[in-house]
């Protein structure tokens, strides 16, 4: 299922079966994610092509490009901002709507 996005699109490949989440954040811009976290989703992202800086708890953003990966717990803040449009594959327990809150919004 494909869900539009400010910054792209996510397909969503799993959610739901085993608690288990699987997903592709398809950023076609350069831009910014909201500043946000969930209180129980636990995420790793493996960025499969472009780059993106990665800011995790208000601490400065770790570059990340091809083959990278990065591990998300929940509660941990955190940001993604696209440089070089490209696809993380995010892998992560269920993903509730109701679960993100946003501390800061996407960038337009």
């Amino acid at each position: 299922m494909r869900v539009e996005k400010s910054w792209g699109y996510e397909e969503i490949l799993q959610n739901g079966a085993g608690g288990y989440c699987m997903k592709l954040l398809v950023y076609t811009r350069p831009i910014a994610s909201s500043y946000h976290y969930h209180e129980h989703k636990h995420e790793t992202f493996y960025i499969a092509s472009g780059w993106f800086e990665v800011e995790l708890d208000g601490g400065r953003a770790q570059v990340m490009g091809p083959y990278q990966h990065v591990v998300i717990p929940p509660e941990m803040r955190h940001r993604v901002r696209c440089t070089v449009p490209g696809t993380i594959v995010e892998a992560s327990s269920f993903d509730d709507p109701n679960d993100c809150i946003r501390l800061i919004p996407s960038e337009t």
